[in-house]
């Protein structure tokens, strides 16, 4: 899934896939960075396009939009090209929320709330709440969320031996890491924060949970950042 999504990605960068931001802004910021950042949205004709050119077919409902070859004579059928020209229909885009992320906290008894505050990130800078709600949620969210074990008390055991380790044990999860999380203060905590959208991947990619499964789990729990679950 994560090889499928960078190709994704690059096609934006190339032009094969037409893109804008979900902030309204008009920053020319790179694909991969908007993606990252949970403000990217994927103009859905060109998306489809370029999934029936690779695949012969798109994962979206709805497939390609129809196209009207006129009545050819056989004898005129050899000079006609190759492949017939789409009609392109307008298409209306839906708003789209950010994909969110999930927080550990740092150094305490294994915990969703603390953990990951030995280990440098790429987004390690504080931000406010209300920003990091526009684009992640909380450990405690993905682990209430996404039921990799049947038990509750095996399931967030699970999570919390993948968020407390996850710079030594599990980098892969890195990815999906908004903000890192930082040691309590008293009754202050500060936990990590992670993105659904990326949660999801990474649990497919790992083999985790079935792709269904983890769709299912991320509409369920999380319907603003499964916008873009179709590209997973």
């Amino acid at each position: 899934m994560q090889a499928k999504l960078q190709a994704l990605l690059s096609a934006c960068e190339r032009g094969d896939i037409q893109y804008r931001r979900s902030d309204g802004k008009t920053y020319d910021d790179p694909a991969h960075e908007l993606f990252r950042r949970g403000k990217l949205l994927i103009q859905r004709q060109s998306f489809n396009r370029w999934c029936t050119a690779l695949e012969g077919k798109t994962p979206l409902s709805g497939g390609t939009p129809s196209t009207l070859v006129p009545a050819v004579p056989v004898w005129a059928q050899h000079h006609q090209p190759s492949t017939p020209v789409a009609t392109i229909q307008p298409v209306t885009l839906k708003p789209a929320a950010s994909p969110v992320m999930v927080t550990v906290m740092a150094d305490a008894p294994v915990s969703a709330d603390e953990n990951e505050a030995d280990t440098p990130d790429a987004a390690n800078e504080d931000q406010p709440e209300e920003e990091l709600r526009k684009r992640a949620v909380t450990a405690d969210e993905i682990i209430k969320a996404f039921r990799v074990k049947t038990l509750s008390k095996q399931n967030k055991d699970w999570w919390n031996e993948r968020f407390t380790n996850a710079t030594s044990r599990y980098p892969s999860i890195l990815c999906a890491r908004v903000q890192m999380g930082k040691a309590s203060q008293g009754k202050l905590r500060f936990p990590s924060w992670w993105s659904p959208l990326l949660i999801a991947s990474w649990l497919i990619s790992s083999k985790h949970l079935s792709r269904d499964q983890a769709v299912r789990m991320l509409e369920h729990s999380f319907p603003d950042f499964a916008i873009n679950a179709h590209l997973l």
